[in-house]
């Protein structure tokens, strides 16, 4: 390993792993009936046959990598319980720097694989020389074998001759803008993407251009799916992700991802002003458990989840008929707007009610209050009085009521009732008349 010096034994194995022919050399053809049988019972401790890579080998040329500067390396009989390392020279001269930093994976039958990474070479490097170790798993790296180093040359540089960079803008920089430029350096004719996180988590892209021939490129960049109020050093600003990749969408090998955090001196989107409008804010216990409140909220980030809390005139929190305590809902994913209904139980107290709606992601809370009267007493439809009809009995002799029945003696007699009732008559003659004669004249 890098800055330590290894011990490296005399030997490329344990006495205790050697094959069976050397046995046969030391103890001679009669002790070999002795060793053989205990060897059959006893479990192996190593993988049988001599530690060895199988790829990438010696003189292979076209090594392809599987991410910027990482390649696989495989190989045979490796020990249980052993580990490996790859060795190779960096670019500032350091040896016997480390390549593989991820561990190595073997099977029971000592079959290894590993990723080494080759990071640190000079920009354009293709040919590289290696030395293998067969490592104890310990503290010290105790080395079991090396193997006689050897080279291969990738098929592209795993640091590019035209090393990919970010130069503007810097690190922790603020902007003033609200479209700032991005500038850098690359491989011509290479894509680069930059990438940010936008409303919701969403992965949105900034901007892409194509690498100039002169190794430069610039960006224009939109950053209008950030979230309402962000950017800003109050909200942690902006992180990208700064990609260079061929025209397949493919990362181009060694061109690593740019990370770059900076800050908008104002957020390129503004917050949505906060609103919370209830409607009706005064009705019966009826009517709010048949058609219920009504709420519109505005000033939210688009498509996040919302709660709705409200509390009784006691201050307890309500639960809602057929929903959880806090109910659940979220914003429009266009404006950050939400509406719904309130629908309380048929039995619900009267009183004041206090509501808050709170963004779960912005944490923005929009709160207002209505109120639950009881319902009207209804008015009782008047019931109508008996009347009782008149005594009809009697003598019929006029003062005892019984008989007859006749009408009550008004003090006219008969002659004076017909002489009255003429009168009415020729009145009546006159008035017929006057209306006429009227209307003739």
């Amino acid at each position: 390993m890098h800055g330590i010096s290894l011990p490296e034994r005399a030997t490329s194995r344990p006495a205790a792993s050697r094959g069976l022919a050397k046995r046969l050399a030391i103890f001679g053809a009669a002790a070999a009936f002795a060793v053989v049988p205990s060897l059959a019972l006893a479990p192996a401790a190593f993988a049988a046959g001599e530690f060895s890579v199988t790829a990438p080998a010696a003189g292979d040329t076209d090594v392809a990598q599987a991410g910027p500067g990482l390649t696989g390396f495989a190989g045979t009989n490796l020990d249980a319980g052993d580990t490996v390392q790859v060795y190779y020279t960096a670019a500032d001269g350091t040896a016997d720097t480390p390549a593989i930093f991820g561990g190595v994976q073997a099977d029971g039958d000592g079959n290894w694989t590993a990723i080494a990474n080759f990071g640190a070479l000079a920009p354009g490097q293709t040919l590289v020389s290696v030395t293998v170790k067969e490592l104890k798993d310990d503290e010290a790296g105790t080395v079991v074998e090396t193997l006689p180093a050897y080279s291969f040359t990738f098929k592209d540089a795993p640091v590019p001759g035209d090393p990919f960079t970010v130069t503007s803008p810097e690190q922790l920089s603020t902007v003033d803008t609200a479209t700032p430029v991005f500038e850098g350096t690359g491989t011509p004719g290479a894509t680069v993407e930059i990438q940010y996180t936008g409303r919701a988590g969403n992965q949105d892209s900034a901007g892409t251009t194509i690498v100039k021939l002169d190794k430069t490129w610039s960006i224009t960049t939109d950053f209008s799916d950030l979230e309402p109020g962000g950017g800003t050093v109050d909200t942690d600003g902006v992180r990208v992700l700064t990609y260079q990749t061929d025209a397949d969408g493919n990362e181009l090998p060694g061109a690593d991802r740019q990370a770059i955090v900076f800050y908008f001196a104002t957020a390129p989107v503004p917050l949505i002003p906060l609103s919370l409008t209830l409607d009706p804010t005064s009705t019966t216990v009826s009517d709010t458990a048949a058609t219920g409140i009504a709420f519109t909220a505005t000033g939210f980030s688009p498509a996040e989840s919302l709660t709705l809390v409200i509390t009784d005139p006691t201050g307890a929190v309500v639960v809602l008929p057929g929903a959880d305590t806090a109910a659940q809902l979220f914003a429009e994913a266009t404006d950050g707007s939400a509406k719904g209904a309130i629908i309380l139980a048929a039995n619900a107290p009267v009183g004041d009610y206090s509501v808050a709606l709170t963004g779960d992601r912005s944490a923005r809370v929009a709160t207002g209050t209505f109120t639950v009267v009881a319902d009207p007493t209804p008015t009782p439809t008047p019931t109508p009085t008996p009347t009782t009809p008149a005594n009809g009995g009697g003598s019929g002799n006029g003062g005892s009521g019984s008989g007859t029945g006749g009408l009550a003696n008004t003090g006219l007699d008969a002659t004076g009732i017909g002489a009255l009732a003429g009168g009415f008559l020729l009145v009546g003659a006159g008035v017929v008349f006057a209306f006429r004669r009227k209307a003739n004249a």
